[in-house]
């Protein structure tokens, strides 16, 4: 079957590496056309298109559903699979492959249909998630599915580690949804009960509010640290803070938000519990250990972390 790949993220790999081992053939990679990044913005392909132009296979980068029908129109996959692609197909674009277009998602469906169903999996505090192979029909995430299988999220997995665990589960399975669509195989309707959303993350959610219970907090870290960004201000300029865990030490005396040091560690109250920092980046510093940036900063009784500047 010629296959091509739609995708964004070299989360796709795992994918791709399966079709390029099987005897299925790979006929191109879809994804964004190039674009301005750095301080230079210098315009520039995304990871995925600059791994796969290294290794000779055939790069696609659309800017409009015009030039995805055309590119369609000219390679003739038989069926298109997206991870993590980042835009909608149109109605009119499914039914073009032979077998139209399967998604490799990052949740059970119909749990967490959207942008970001790992991120708010972590965020909501769920134990299970999973991987879903559908086949894309004109809704969000709506489509029947093929293959489910259920990942368990450790206690203390990020978005980046339970996403990576995902591709890779997920590459191990899509040839055998390949495999029953192949053998006429009819996917099955999705659930009409159990339905959640998961839309885009905002820069403004990785806001920290030292007010919440530490174990939402810690939620928010695991989400959130890596992108967009965990933050906080001190002394009414932002600091990424990039992890922390819960401290065996009890506190009556500090308020949410308050930040205290004893000896090479920095402490701060959330509503309920002391927690221990770990990585943090100052305005304009590089990333560095909340010892460093206690020691820079000279921590004093009264500061404190707060939500604005």
């Amino acid at each position: 079957m010629q296959i091509s790949v739609a995708s964004s993220s070299l989360i796709s790999l795992p994918i791709i590496e399966a079709i390029l081992g099987s005897e299925h053939t790979l006929a191109s990679v879809i994804t964004h056309p190039d674009r301005k990044v750095g301080r230079g913005q210098k315009v520039s392909p995304n990871a995925l298109a600059e791994w796969a132009e290294s290794k000779g296979i055939r790069v696609a980068k659309p800017a409009d559903i015009s030039e995805i029908n055309k590119h369609l129109l000219d390679v003739q996959p038989q069926l298109v699979i997206t991870a993590s692609y980042g835009k909608l197909i149109p109605p009119e674009l499914l039914h073009g492959p032979r077998f139209g277009w399967l998604n490799l998602h990052f949740s059970l469906l119909p749990k967490w249909r959207g942008a970001a169903p790992v991120q708010w999996a972590i965020l909501e505090g769920d134990e299970v998630s999973g991987i879903t192979i559908f086949k894309l029909d004109k809704g969000m995430d709506t489509g029947p599915i093929y293959i489910q299988e259920e990942i368990h999220i450790g206690d203390e997995a990020s978005t980046e580690e339970l996403l990576d665990l995902m591709a890779q589960r997920g590459g191990n399975r899509i040839l055998d949804a390949v495999a029953m669509i192949t053998s006429a195989q009819r996917p099955k309707p999705q659930s009409q009960s159990g339905i959640s959303l998961a839309p885009k993350i905002s820069k403004e959610m990785g806001a920290i509010d030292w007010s919440k219970p530490a174990v939402a907090i810690l939620r928010q870290l695991r989400a959130l640290a890596e992108r967009p960004g965990t933050y906080s201000f001190f002394r009414e300029t932002k600091v990424n803070i990039h992890s922390a865990k819960l401290s065996p030490i009890t506190d009556h005396a500090h308020k949410p938000g308050d930040i205290w040091s004893d000896g090479s560690l920095l402490y701060v109250m959330s509503a309920d519990m002391v927690l221990e920092l770990g990585d943090i980046t100052p305005a304009g510093k590089k990333r560095m250990s909340a010892g460093d940036f206690m020691r820079g900063a000279r921590i004093e009784p009264g500061d404190r972390f707060s939500q604005v500047g």
